[in-house]
């Protein structure tokens, strides 16, 4: 398909989506390349919006500013910013209705869940404007790569089952109109890659976008079938911890450079890679901090405090999303004047590989989780090919809800091999955090050298 064709059917879709995020991506476009008095600027103005925002519409912040005395407009630079309250992940699951902002119908936010990669998903609230600048943001970091709208975008990620209920023709014609087609981690064995390589041709992708663990693998499929590939314009890796490994696998097999991107469910867009591959924050989306009490890590690698620009329905205002890295002076000359940042513990997941070859990724795991009651902490813990224990730490109030989660996640994971497939379910009164002090919500002692 034509770029001029692709280019116009990638318009096209977005007007019937009554989605702004083009117009959204060409005002923000340039703005990582303006001075950094000017960035700074525009981070101030929209922080101050926020705030004063908050402190208007949203009962939590509204105590909060009461409590100390001050109003928002009090807040004059960042160092007084810097006093605020650090927002927690247990305040927001204990004041959740007070974080929502109460002047427009709560029936209007959409309900949205985070990975849990602490521990629990979070449930939190979101306008549709925020799902429009997540995507213009998205769009801005593929730009650097030479990227142009409408050009197809081989994307790797979790996929909706109605997907798998659609006729082949269906789908595909589908993915096509969107410029977007999609390869599901869920169904990742070696028997789909080899579907995926062999319609790879037909798809036309000029980038790839999705989970680095899965990209990495389906580049050592490829390795292993021998088969040419046309090199991409690049590749964005995010969701998940990016190795050296695999960074060096991608690149070499798809020819070209692989842009890390940090975000979370909670605040998207936070950071992404440049083509020298320095990561730089999108400040003009969030405001980065690091905690000032270290975990005393030899790296020196501090809690982050994150606070997003941009979610009005429910704002994160120095939220600690228990990643940790170091936030880098200077500058890069790759021409972006966006602060720098390194990350240095973020999301790890592994993949469970079933006794009939299927491979699927932990996100999988995770998702049967979302909007669940009666559960404090979860891990899905994979011992043997055809073992799996689900291990919970009940919380005090609904035992009924936590039964009915707990009974559907059997069925979905037992449903996912046609061999037999042992799941049990165990409660606990503690799971140990991994040795960088982070949640394993998915964790896999099969190896997947066979994979």
């Amino acid at each position: 398909m034509s770029g001029t064709i692709g280019h116009w059917l990638f318009y096209a879709i977005q007007k019937l989506r009554r989605s702004q995020s083009l117009d959204l991506f060409s005002q923000i476009e340039r703005t990582p390349y303006l001075d950094q008095a000017q960035i700074q600027e525009i981070q101030w103005q929209r922080l101050s919006k926020l705030l004063d925002h908050a402190e208007k519409n949203v009962p939590y912040y509204r105590e909060m500013f009461r409590s100390l005395g001050i109003r928002s407009s009090d807040v004059r630079n960042l160092d007084d910013f810097s006093k605020l309250p650090v927002l927690t992940k247990d305040i927001i699951r204990e004041r959740q209705k007070d974080l929502i902002r109460e002047d427009v119908p709560f029936e209007s936010l959409y309900k949205h869940h985070s990975g849990g990669s602490t521990g629990v998903p979070l449930t939190f609230y979101r306008e549709r404007n925020y799902v429009d600048v997540a995507e213009a943001g998205t769009y801005r970091n593929w730009r650097q790569s030479g990227w142009q709208p409408g050009e197809m975008v081989a994307f790797f990620w979790g996929g909706d089952k109605r997907f798998h209920e659609m006729p082949k023709w269906q789908f595909r014609l589908r993915q096509h109109l969107r410029r977007i087609y999609q390869f599901d981690p869920f169904f990742s064995g070696p028997r789909e890659m080899d579907e995926w390589l062999k319609i790879w041709p037909s798809v036309g992708a000029r980038i790839a976008h999705g989970y680095a663990s899965t990209i990495a693998r389906f580049c050592e499929h490829i390795e292993k079938s021998g088969k040419f590939i046309a090199p991409l314009r690049g590749v964005f890796t995010t969701a998940e911890k990016l190795f050296r490994s695999q960074r060096d696998t991608i690149s070499r097999v798809f020819g070209c450079n692989v842009y890390d991107c940090y975000g979370s469910s909670e605040v998207q867009n936070i950071a992404a890679e440049c083509r020298k591959g320095r990561m730089h924050i999108n400040a003009d989306f969030v405001v980065l901090e690091t905690e000032q009490s270290s975990l005393g890590l030899a790296n020196q690698a501090k809690p982050f405090l994150v606070t997003s620009l941009w979610n009005y329905a429910m704002p994160f205002i120095r939220y600690r999303n228990e990643d940790c890295g170091s936030l880098i002076e200077g500058n890069c000359d790759c021409g972006n004047s966006f602060p720098l940042m390194e990350l240095n513990i973020s999301r790890v997941s592994d993949n469970f590989v079933l006794p009939n070859g299927r491979v699927v990724h932990g996100e999988f795991f995770t998702h049967l989780m979302y909007g669940s009651e009666g559960i404090s902490t979860f891990q899905f813990h994979q011992t043997a090919p055809d073992h799996i224990t689900i291990w919970v730490v009940p919380s005090v109030e609904s035992a009924d809800a936590r039964r009915r989660t707990l009974l559907s996640a059997v069925a979905q994971i037992t449903a996912l091999s046609p061999e037999k497939l042992t799941v049990e379910v165990r409660e606990t009164d503690n799971i140990p955090l991994s040795s960088t002090g982070k949640h394993r919500f998915t964790r896999s002692d099969v190896s997947q050298s066979a994979v």
